[in-house]
């Protein structure tokens, strides 16, 4: 009770608007994604997952309500009201301080805690007060540091903003600008928090032990965007999971427009990891290739993408991804690396934007997936997601995802470990600008 009391002093706290410095810091982190996301190519995934800098910079309030049943089994459920508040205080000699606090408040007092679904609370299934961001932020010229925790945008390491709270890292990062067109980057992961951290939602944890290996000394990376051919993007990254793989992504989006209105992009991916130092997680060999076509026409409203990945290696695609991950057939549930083995994935999708006949702000989408292993006896899964995202304002917005994943042996048509399951979310944000 006492938890809830505070979580519920803190919401109201976030009802306070600001001004100033925290305005500021909304335009800087608005260009900066805004400038990545021209030709970034886009996922299913990543498309729901992402964490808009302009709705987590000063304050927002959240409720969401899951749902998820498996064949056979009880369904399971949760509802929550949250939210977070951030504070950055002013530059002196290009340092400041930014503070975020969250908030998750379980409402569903009466449940029965074996019904709960997980994914909104702590490891007890109970409200909980973080501490999400503390950090130095140093900014000369075209240079920036940010030392303690914070959120990361990176192909492994992601907010996936999907559920009540998003995933935080504790990390030490160093981002650089000096040539034009080309963004230099690099960083140490140290700890991950949020929904996806394996552990518990409210905890720093160890990225070791969030990848199930015990404690490492983290992550290391170093990355170049490139963005300075028009309508062109290339990135490089490459990851040093200490004691555990050498992770190397590489990416590239290119725009075709056809009309004002009508734009092709296209996108290639590789994804590669081997083992290194004491191979904490065994095995590690990856060799991933993606492409993906996503086909806009403004001017109805259309939006159609198709995607395929496929994996060589004799472990299949890495499982070491901090978030979502970066696969282009990323779904709401089914990702490659879930297959476990060499395999491949495919997907297509279609999306409809309302405002061409007047209902501004309404997005409707659905995509159908289907995830299977070389050998198709060990692992086949198709995945099908309805979402429909409705921007009333710039201040509220809310969110529908429903998937259904089923569950299919191949041949044999045997594959007892795997349930069928439906999922459906609902989450409504409020923020304060």
């Amino acid at each position: 009770m006492k938890q809830i009391l505070l979580g519920a002093i803190l919401l109201m706290i976030m009802s306070i608007d600001t001004y100033g410095e925290v305005l500021d810091r909304n335009k800087e982190n608005n260009t900066t994604v805004l400038s990545r996301d021209q030709i970034k190519v886009k996922t299913v995934r990543n498309v729901l997952g992402m964490n808009n800098p302009l709705e987590h910079t000063t304050g927002q309030l959240r409720t969401g309500y899951i749902t998820h049943k498996e064949d056979g089994s009880k369904r399971n459920s949760g509802y929550a009201l949250g939210g977070h508040y951030h504070l950055d205080t002013k530059r002196w000699n290009g340092l400041k301080v930014g503070l975020s606090a969250y908030t998750v408040l379980n409402l569903g007092v009466n449940q029965n805690p074996l019904n709960l679904n997980p994914d909104f609370f702590d490891a007890d299934g109970n409200s909980f007060i973080q501490l999400t961001e503390a950090y130095l932020d140093g900014k000369w010229g075209n240079t920036e540091i940010k030392l303690g925790r914070q959120l990361l945008d990176t192909p492994h390491a992601d907010s996936d903003d999907i559920r009540m709270i998003p995933n935080y890292f504790e990390a030490y990062t160093l981002r650089n600008n000096d040539i034009e067109g080309l963004t230099l980057s690099a960083g140490l992961i140290t700890k991950m928090a949020g929904w996806e951290n394996g552990v518990d939602a409210q905890k720093f944890v160890n990225t070791g032990k969030t990848l199930g290996s015990g404690d490492t000394n983290g992550i290391f990376y170093v990355s170049a965007l490139y963005e300075g051919i028009k309508e062109l993007s290339l990135s490089l990254w490459y990851y040093n999971y200490i004691d555990i793989a050498d992770v190397l992504y590489a990416e590239a989006g290119y725009h075709i427009h056809f009309s004002k209105d009508t734009v092709l992009t296209m996108g290639l991916q590789y994804d590669g990891s081997h083992q290194n130092g004491a191979a904490l997680l065994r095995e590690q060999d990856a060799d991933t290739y993606g492409i993906s076509m996503e086909f806009a026409e403004e001017a109805a409203g259309l939006h159609i993408l198709a995607a395929y990945n496929q994996d060589n290696g004799r472990t299949g695609a890495t499982p070491l991804s901090l978030g979502g991950g970066p696969f282009f057939t990323s779904m709401e549930n089914q990702t490659l690396d879930a297959v476990g083995s060499a395999g491949s994935a495919w997907m297509i999708g279609a999306g409809y934007h309302f405002d061409v006949i007047g209902i501004n702000g309404l997005v409707a989408g659905i995509a159908y997936g289907n995830f299977q292993a070389r050998d198709s006896g060990l692992y086949e899964s198709h995945e099908t997601d309805t979402v429909f995202e409705y921007a009333w304002s710039d201040k509220l917005s809310l969110t529908a995802a429903f998937a259904s994943v089923r569950f299919d042996a191949g041949k044999d048509g045997d594959n007892t470990a795997l349930k069928n399951f439906k999922q459906f979310r609902f989450i409504v944000n409020y923020n304060f600008n």
